[in-house]
């Protein structure tokens, strides 16, 4: 969905009739008054989704999560929280909560938001009676996120990953040994953490015992030891149908923004993942662009929604509407290929309090339920202490607490 730019911001200007095209499909989506249920496990995933929602629609959503979701019944994003456990334990209780939603609004839309709320929507999905956006089987889903078998599926379909090896667990690395294969530095990181948890660049041997060798330290299993690509951080974030690619966005962090750009070696190899694997869902990937090649290298990927998802709704995609309602697409996918969203909080950016006061388009929504909405108000107060150290101590960067959230 693409959404109208809103000057003197750093944002870039999309498509006229593009957006007209899409404005009237955000109201049809509007005045439809569906209601949407969001199940997921993660806090910043399932806000980053019911901001994207806002920005497209005034109806509230029900939230099905467990205790780290629960201060969204504060939310005036959420009419109402569930808490379950997604371990299996209430899945016939899922059932009944969604049922229960659908019993008052037979238009309700169930978006499955991050990978234990699709474990749980594909246990149970034969008891379910709701439409549901696209996701991903229970076995493509376990594949993709699992670093190890990600890393196995593109080395057999071709697709440019760094080289890795898996361990069980640190009893079973040799410093010697890894850095003679992969060379120094070198990266470590546990198979199934994500948010770049226990994610670390190995420097030297030094650092490798202080960070590595000894009781209680580095306690994750199993592990992954993989060739450290010297470039710049590049992620794609994308829609699939059955296989083929429908929406994609490219960006990269910089200082506090997050820009959009083009490149069609990424995009490609990104078709070629969803055509070989049928991927059917969005999916958010982490790659790395080689200094002096400008080879890309695919380094894990989240088949989920992700906690950046509001930036590329500022700029131009919204992939939660999107997946709502599928577009045949006969020339190509939608691409977001310019643009920038800034990640400081709106009340921290005096260019953005216009657009607070008086928009009200669907940046405008987007803008106020960022800033004014509880987690919004829980980053700008922990964004008010780093900008009041940084005018204390200039070499702190701009924006050093986002509020369009770097966690994955």
């Amino acid at each position: 969905m693409y959404l109208r730019p809103l000057n003197g911001d750093g944002m870039a200007a999309g498509n006229h009739e593009s957006f007209t095209k899409k404005s009237r499909r955000a109201r049809q989506l509007e005045n439809s008054m569906i209601k949407f249920i969001v199940v997921g496990k993660s806090k910043n995933v399932v806000v980053a989704v019911l901001q994207a929602i806002r920005s497209f629609s005034r109806e509230k959503a029900v939230v099905i999560g467990d205790e780290e979701t629960t201060m969204l019944r504060w939310s005036a994003l959420c009419k109402q929280q569930v808490t379950l456990s997604f371990d299996g334990k209430s899945d016939e209780a899922f059932v009944a909560a969604v049922n229960n939603v659908l019993a008052q609004a037979p238009e309700a839309i169930l978006i499955p938001a991050d990978c234990e709320g699709i474990r749980m929507v594909n246990r149970m999905r034969e008891h379910l009676k709701i439409d549901i956006t696209p996701i991903p089987d229970l076995q493509t889903l376990n594949m993709f996120d699992d670093k190890s078998q990600f890393d196995q599926f593109c080395r057999r379909h071709a697709l440019p990953v760094p080289l890795t090896r898996r361990f069980q667990d640190k009893h079973e690395l040799d410093y010697d040994a890894l850095a003679a294969e992969f060379g120094v530095p070198f990266v470590l990181k546990p198979i199934n953490q994500a948010g770049s948890l226990g994610v670390v660049i190995i420097r030297s041997r030094a650092q490798y015992e202080e960070t590595v060798v000894g009781e209680g330290k580095y306690p994750y299993s199993p592990i992954l030891a993989q060739q450290y690509i010297d470039g710049a951080d590049i992620d794609i974030s994308l829609l699939a149908i059955r296989g083929r690619l429908s929406a994609f966005a490219i960006q990269q962090v910089d200082g506090a923004s997050i820009q959009f750009l083009a490149n069609p070696q990424l995009e490609r190899i990104a078709a070629k993942l969803c055509e070989v694997s049928g991927f059917h869902g969005v999916m958010h990937i982490d790659a790395r662009r080689e200094r002096g090649t400008g080879r890309m290298f695919l380094i894990e990927s989240n088949p989920r929604f992700w906690a950046t998802l509001t930036a590329s709704v500022w700029c131009g995609i919204n992939f939660v509407a999107e997946s709502i309602r599928e577009t045949p697409r006969p020339n190509g996918p939608l691409r977001l290929v310019s643009g920038s969203a800034s990640t400081r909080h709106p009340l921290m950016r005096p260019a953005a309090w216009g657009g607070l006061v008086k928009d009200g388009s669907e940046q405008g929504r987007l803008l106020r339920a960022i800033a004014f909405d509880l987690p919004g108000i829980g980053h700008l107060l922990k964004e008010l202490p780093q900008r009041a150290l940084k005018r204390r101590r200039p070499g702190v960067p701009n924006g050093a607490v986002p509020a369009v959230r770097k966690a994955k």
